[in-house]
């Protein structure tokens, strides 16, 4: 498994976007971004999101044979690397990131990471609205009543 899928694999168990890999379409759609997301992450974290990409694939690969699963959780949160509060800070970015588009690099910060795909944010569908500043429809499509 390369790096994308593993990160992408972490990133449906700690956000609970479990579609990202349970649906075919979806985890095709979500490749490219996830690629990026972890080339931003790792840009800032290193060898710290390594660790947390080791302690998942080792946990994925020992408890289930290699299989995905959302209980793997549970699993990886029990792993000392993950009780380490550097790595769970970062665990705590990748949730950010499919989020919001954004992560901090350390706690208390307010210099805020852009992660590129702000307008593909899972908050945007969670609270059924398009993302503010952003919209596909045509200049102006607010002075119309809706149909």
């Amino acid at each position: 498994m390369n790096q994308t899928d593993t990160f992408l694999e972490l990133s449906a168990l700690l956000t609970g976007l479990h579609n990202l890999v349970e649906d075919p379409e979806d985890r095709q759609l979500s490749q490219p971004m996830a690629d990026e997301y972890r080339r931003r992450l790792a840009a800032v974290f290193g060898e710290r999101l390594e660790r947390l990409l080791t302690a998942y694939q080792t946990v994925r690969n020992a408890k289930t044979g290699g299989e995905w699963s959302p209980i793997l959780l549970e699993r990886l949160r029990e792993t000392g690397e993950f009780k380490d509060a550097k790595i769970e800070f970062v665990a705590r970015q990748i949730v950010n990131v499919w989020y919001f588009s954004q992560f901090v690099d350390e706690p208390g910060s307010d210099h805020f990471f852009d992660g590129g795909f702000y307008e593909h944010g899972a908050v945007w569908k969670l609270i059924k609205t398009h993302p503010i500043g952003f919209s596909k429809q045509p200049h102006g499509y607010w002075t119309r009543k809706p149909t």
